[in-house]
C-alpha cells in the first residue's frame, strides 16, 4: 500500500476542492518532483494548514481560534458563540453563576 495524505479542509460544507485551486493529485505529484515527501494528516482552514500544536487553541467544530472572558473565567468560540468550557457545578461560584447561556450576551 501507498503513502496516503489526508487532508481536512474547511469545515464550512467543504465549499473548496482541490478542481477549484487548480490543484489535482496529478499536480500535486509533480511539484514534488525529487523532494521527500510528507505523509500524515493536515488540517485546513482557508487555505492555510492548521499547526497541530496550535489545535487546542481553536474550536473544535469550526477551527477559528478560541477566545477566553476574563468575567466568567471561561474559554469560548466567538464564531459558533458556544461556551468551550463547562461551568463548574459550585452553585456558589462567582464565575458560573451569572453566566449567560451565550457568550454574545455577556457585557
Amino acid at each position: 500500500m501507498g503513502k496516503k495524505k489526508v487532508f481536512y479542509m474547511d469545515p464550512d460544507n467543504r465549499k473548496r476542492t482541490m478542481e477549484d485551486l487548480g490543484l489535482s493529485w496529478e499536480s500535486i505529484g509533480s511539484l514534488m518532483g525529487d523532494k521527500k515527501e510528507v505523509e500524515g494528516i493536515f488540517l485546513m482552514k482557508d487555505g492555510k494548514i492548521r499547526n497541530l500544536l496550535e489545535l487546542p487553541n481553536h474550536c473544535k467544530i469550526c477551527l477559528d481560534q478560541l477566545d477566553y472572558n476574563d468575567e466568567h473565567d471561561s474559554v469560548f468560540c466567538q464564531s459558533c458563540d458556544e461556551w468551550r468550557e463547562g461551568s463548574c457545578g459550585d452553585p456558589t461560584c462567582e464565575y458560573c453563576l451569572a453566566r449567560p447561556a451565550k457568550p454574545s450576551n455577556c457585557n
